[in-house]
C-alpha cells in the first residue's frame, strides 16, 4: 500500500513540519523582541517555549505519520512509526544518549 500513498499524506506531514518550524521561529522572535523592552524571566520563558516547540515538532510529525499510516491500513509502516515514537519517548523520559 505504501507505493499507492495519497499525496494528501505528504501534504499533511509537510504541513505539520512547516507549522512547527514557523511557529518556533515566530515564538523565538517574539521572545527576542520582548527582551528588548522587558528585562527578567519573561523573555527567557517565551524563548524556552519556542525551543520546546522546536523539540516537539518531530515528535508530532511521527504521531501524525503513525495515525495516517494506520488510517490508510498500511500496518507495516504504522507499526514502524509507533516503534520510532516509543524510542523517542523512552529517550526523552530516560535521557538515553545523554552522557
Amino acid at each position: 500500500m505504501s507505493q499507492l500513498r495519497e499525496p494528501a499524506f505528504d501534504r499533511v506531514v509537510a504541513l505539520v513540519l512547516r507549522t512547527g518550524a514557523f511557529g518556533c521561529f515566530f515564538i523565538m522572535l517574539a521572545g527576542l523582541i520582548v527582551s528588548l523592552f522587558v528585562s527578567g524571566r519573561i523573555p527567557l520563558e517565551i524563548e524556552r517555549a519556542g525551543v520546546l516547540l522546536m523539540l516537539a515538532t518531530p515528535v508530532v510529525r511521527v504521531v501524525v505519520a503513525c495515525y495516517l499510516f494506520f488510517h490508510e491500513k498500511d500496518y507495516r509502516y504504522g507499526w514502524i512509526s509507533l516503534g520510532v515514537l516509543v524510542i523517542l519517548m523512552l529517550g526523552a523520559v530516560f535521557g538515553i544518549g545523554e552522557h
